[in-house]
């Protein structure tokens, strides 16, 4: 089933890149880079050089191939209610989509066009989050606050159960929730609080080895 989904994903990548009128060995190749979040550009501009449509697709799919595979699955499975659910899901879009707003405003002036800054502010935030390591422009030259999100963003990475790198979200909103109760303990001590993930209490090793991960 595994496979399964990740063979779709990626013929459906192909097809539309395709139909965007990329060549077939561009498509398959950067198909390839995209479904792996391996980033291996065939171009020395990486991706700058494709067009709009097809930069757009490479980017929509670079953030599908960083959600959970378990998510899937549950759409598979017709639970889409409990796959949108996802605390994991919800999380990792939310900080896309922050990221991507917060880095459109700052950039803005520098390609003087909303619509523009936006594109690649997101295809931006795809490759980096996941890993993928695709460029359209020199985000070097951008602001230091764009690039202070992007490096951030390059250590959060995508989903647990995705092909992206990364600490992984799961981690994260796990780290930020223990945080939240220890913050919580000092102000009320007598306070018992039980840390829930996906609606089921965490166990105290599983926080630890995040801990000793995240020092690490």
């Amino acid at each position: 089933i595994l496979y399964g989904i990740y063979i779709c994903l990626s013929l459906l990548e192909l097809l539309l890149l395709l139909v965007g009128k990329m060549p077939m060995f561009d498509a398959l190749t950067l198909t390839f880079g995209t479904a792996g979040t391996g980033g291996f550009g065939i171009k020395n501009d990486s991706i700058g050089s494709y067009t709009t449509y097809q930069q757009t697709v490479i980017t929509i799919f670079m953030i599908l191939f960083g959600v959970n595979f378990n998510v899937y699955f549950l759409f598979l499975l017709k639970k889409i209610r409990q796959g949108l659910k996802n605390e994991e899901l919800r999380a990792y879009l939310g900080i896309i989509l922050g990221a991507i707003l917060l880095i459109t405003v700052n950039i803005a002036g520098k390609f003087g066009n909303p619509f523009l800054a936006f594109h690649h502010a997101a295809f931006q935030v795809g490759s980096i989050i996941t890993t993928t390591g695709y460029s359209t422009v020199d985000f070097n030259t951008w602001p230091t606050f764009s690039k202070t999100v992007l490096v951030l963003l390059m250590f959060i990475g995508a989903s647990a159960g995705s092909t992206g790198g990364g600490i992984k979200v799961s981690r994260i909103a796990i780290a930020v929730k223990t945080v939240n109760k220890e913050l919580s303990s000092l102000i009320h001590p007598r306070n018992v609080k039980v840390l829930k993930y996906e609606g089921k209490p965490i166990e105290h090793n599983v926080l630890r080895s995040i801990n000793t991960y995240l020092v690490a």
